[in-house]
């Protein structure tokens, strides 16, 4: 079966509790990164890629990739002219350069945006509206970078990571939230198409971050990764899940980033209220035992989930509940209660090997 691989964006270098999370519902993540960036990643990252070789793939964009302005010039256009006109004064006047305790340094406003992901037209259109610094460059530390307007590096990216995922067929994922300036854009009907294969990315990123605990930060390299190869089956039902969520709530369909935002978070609110009526039936209070189940090395069937808003409210309710003991025959073992089933014993050995059972 073909491998659940998301494509990040908008950075070089995503953060990696969030990635951890995400690694536990996905194959791989695949980030943009031009041929010629050397990559310096945090020690963090490096330990998780380390741990878990191959999680963390890289692409680089093709010259196809970087013409967004292809479908979207005459909106770019506009976007770009609003973009110049709502900076203040004070903005277009002064530069702001912070310098980190690392000795990295950034520049309020804008990013380091590399040439590659820029096409000659949107280029020239960065200029001529001012949204370009010249004379900056050096600070990125790399040669090919230029210093972009934020919100307008935000429209570019999203339109490269839509061209990448149809190309590829990944869907595409981010820790950011929706721009504001994208929202603001598209109330002015000068927005961006939302991006390829966001909508299931975005489902995936919602779920995550109610369905996994952050304690999996906590955990050493090397019980994560034996985490993760015991529940590689939760992999191929989620990637799955997302997929039917966003078909049957249509939110592939959506064009107003900010309501396709509502709408995500709306669906894996509903998504947990589900999992919650399904604790409270029959079938699942009919198991007396809750105890880890390998059959073969490979993980069987697992329990229930407990959502991380709620984890201080109800921990020690769920501390008792781990993995179904026993087999399920198959026409219970179906649909989302197979997912269900696995997403509680994810949960429950993440807590447990995390330590805060003790904590708690």
């Amino acid at each position: 079966m073909k491998t659940s691989t998301l494509l990040y964006y908008p950075d070089f270098h995503p953060n990696a509790s969030w990635l951890r999370r995400i690694l536990l519902l996905a194959d791989d993540v695949t980030r943009i990164v031009p041929l010629d960036v050397e990559l310096h990643d945090p020690q963090g990252l490096l330990a998780l890629q380390d741990s878990v070789p191959g999680c963390l793939r890289t692409i680089s964009p093709e010259k196809a990739d970087i013409a967004i302005e292809n479908d979207h010039l005459p909106r770019l256009v506009k976007a770009f002219a609003f973009l110049a006109r709502s900076r203040s004064k004070a903005s277009k006047e002064t530069v702001t350069i912070v310098i980190a305790p690392d000795g990295s340094s950034s520049i309020v406003g804008h990013v380091f945006l590399h040439s590659s992901k820029v096409s000659p037209v949107i280029h020239d259109e960065l200029r001529r509206n001012g949204l370009i610094l010249s004379g900056l460059e050096r600070i990125s530390g790399q040669k090919g970078f230029i210093v972009v307007d934020k919100a307008a590096s935000d429209l570019i990216l999203s339109g490269i990571a839509g061209n990448i995922s149809r190309r590829t067929g990944f869907d595409a994922i981010t820790d950011k939230p929706v721009p504001f300036a994208l929202n603001a854009l598209n109330n002015l009907g000068v927005g961006l198409t939302p991006v390829s294969g966001g909508a299931e990315g975005a489902v995936l990123a919602s779920l995550t971050s109610i369905l996994i605990p952050a304690e999996v930060a906590t955990l050493k390299a090397t019980e994560y990764r034996s985490l993760r190869e015991s529940y590689a089956p939760i992999r191929i039902a989620f990637k799955e899940l997302t997929a039917d969520l966003a078909r049957i709530n249509r939110l592939n369909r959506i064009q107003d980033p900010r309501h396709l935002n509502d709408e995500v978070e709306a669906t894996a609110r509903d998504f947990f209220k589900e999992y919650q009526a399904f604790r409270k039936s029959r079938y699942a209070r009919g198991f007396k035992a809750w105890a880890p189940l390998y059959v073969g090395g490979l993980l069987s069937i697992v329990g229930a989930v407990v959502a991380q808003p709620y984890v201080v409210e109800i921990a020690g309710l769920s501390l008792g509940i781990n993995i179904i003991q026993r087999i399920v025959d198959s026409s219970a073992d179906h649909g989302r209660e197979r997912v269900f089933n696995m997403l509680a014993g994810l949960r429950k050995d993440i807590i447990h090997r995390s330590g805060i059972n003790e904590i708690i």
